[in-house]
């Protein structure tokens, strides 16, 4: 079977080389910000016991998400339209250029930064939260399945205040951008609820939720471990200096 001439794999390429780059921003703004937020409480490590834990790992989250949308808003316009049409040739590049400047890749960047930066805090927070109190109480050393079990669970959690978003985002880089037919955000949640009212917000959610489980499951266990690497490294590095 040829999956190229079926067009499964469409746009795939781009998206992923780019979500290596994605995730890099995403955890390392968010670590960034949540050791920076708990050092103005006055707390010198990053704990879950610490005063505000848990908004400091919203906040952060959010921060996280917005920084990460300046990239996936180029990225996944390139892959919305090479998945609705023949692909997108390197003339039809230079024509969003040519029309709209640099502008032009960033077609659906306000809905692009709700998404991510809700959905950035919702996941994080879900993460750590379900990581941390799975059995009930807190948990300062989470094993390997909890870290799982909370990683998918976050993936789901993440979805469902955000799918809004990513629908009017996606509908906006769709749409041809020689002829628009929306003229922002609100103009197409606009036109979206009046042809298939608050449903319409919602397609494909159980497709995007299903998705997220293995997706996130593979990302937090990967961030886990290079976490765990780096510590183990500075650790080994500090015995050998001493």
């Amino acid at each position: 079977m040829d999956f190229q001439k079926l067009g499964l794999y469409k746009g795939m390429l781009f998206p992923l080389v780019c979500s290596g780059c994605l995730n890099s921003i995403y955890f390392g703004v968010y670590d960034i910000f949540l050791r920076h937020l708990q050092s103005l409480r006055g707390n010198s490590k990053v704990l879950p016991t610490n005063t505000g834990w848990l908004q400091d790992l919203f906040i952060a989250g959010i921060i996280g998400g917005t920084a990460q949308a300046l990239i996936t808003c180029p990225s996944e316009l390139i892959k919305i339209k090479m998945q609705v049409g023949k692909g997108i040739a390197d003339n039809d590049k230079v024509d969003i250029y040519r029309q709209n400047g640099i502008r032009g890749f960033f077609v659906g960047f306000v809905p692009t930064v709700w998404r991510d930066a809700l959905g950035g805090g919702a996941y994080i927070l879900s993460y750590q939260c379900t990581r941390h109190y799975m059995h009930g109480e807190l948990n300062p050393s989470p094993g390997l399945f909890e870290t799982l079990v909370a990683g998918g669970l976050a993936g789901i959690v993440s979805w469902i205040p955000v799918t809004p978003f990513d629908t009017i985002k996606s509908r906006m880089q769709a749409d041809d951008f020689r002829n628009p037919t929306y003229k922002g955000m609100i103009d197409c949640s606009m036109i979206l609820y009046r042809h298939a009212s608050y449903h319409g917000f919602f397609k494909g959610f159980c497709m995007i939720t299903v998705r997220s489980i293995p997706v996130n499951v593979s990302i937090i266990y990967g961030y886990e471990l290079i976490l765990w690497l780096c510590k183990h490294f500075d650790k080994s590095a500090n015995m050998k200096r001493a």
